[in-house]
């Protein structure tokens, strides 16, 4: 049987320091490291984890199969990380891929919240020796999905209003961040086969609706594993 080949597509400066790693064969996947070979090195054990994640949700995958990578892409433009657009992002999102991926952005909120689940305000609130709150990273999880939706489609008041309210302190943070997620996978659910193929500026950043998905997936991947590491528990 042959072994899986996954193709890496990589962002970073021209001297291939601070890297993001993206495995677009498995939507969500990504590696941040502070050299490219370090992402390169550590590509392996993260498709690994993909997979084991995957299949604890019934994705019929093995993560026990041999694995082959590639690197397919490396954007060296310096870029802020994340900005990057590949060829897949350039394509319409199929109707069989959308249903599957916004399957794969439920799994991935509930899972954030139960990793979270038990701790009080004061412990959410708590400033590490090093790096921010978990407050503040559920915050900053939360402000992305809204901008990455938003530069899709628009604003949508649902979405905005409990990101907007947890902000301000006014609503519980884990309420917001089950409510907002429901109201976006709806909404990608919606998508018209026009919004499934355009591609648009906003800012600095450029929108498809596979960009939007691969980057919701993609930012709460690192920060659940943050979160976990963090914790001492698994992502």
């Amino acid at each position: 049987m042959a072994v899986p080949r996954y193709d890496l597509y990589l962002e970073s400066g021209p001297q291939r320091k601070k890297t993001l790693l993206h495995v677009l064969d498995l939507l969500g996947c990504v590696v941040q490291a502070d050299t490219t070979d370090e992402a390169l090195a550590a590509a392996p054990d993260a498709i690994r984890s993909y997979l084991r994640y995957l299949k604890r949700h019934g994705e019929k995958v093995d993560p026990g199969e041999g694995i082959q990578t590639r690197l397919a892409e490396h954007n060296t433009e310096g870029m802020f990380s994340g900005q990057a657009m590949w060829p897949q992002d350039l394509k319409p999102v199929a109707p069989a891929a959308l249903a599957r991926y916004t399957r794969w952005l439920d799994w991935s909120r509930a899972d954030l919240l139960a990793l979270v689940n038990g701790i009080d305000e004061k412990g959410l609130r708590a400033k590490p020796a090093a790096g921010r709150s978990l407050r503040d990273i559920l915050l900053h999880v939360l402000g992305a999905d809204k901008s990455y939706v938003y530069g899709l489609v628009g604003p949508l008041k649902a979405m905005g209003e409990p990101t907007n309210a947890a902000d301000r302190g006014d609503l519980d943070l884990g309420v917001a961040l089950k409510e907002a997620r429901a109201v976006a996978i709806d909404r990608l659910k919606a998508l018209t086969p026009a919004e499934r193929r355009n591609i648009q500026k906003g800012g600095q950043s450029m929108y498809s609706a596979h960009r939007v998905i691969r980057r919701m997936l993609e930012h709460e991947w690192e920060h659940r594993h943050e979160i976990a590491t963090r914790l001492g528990r698994e992502a």
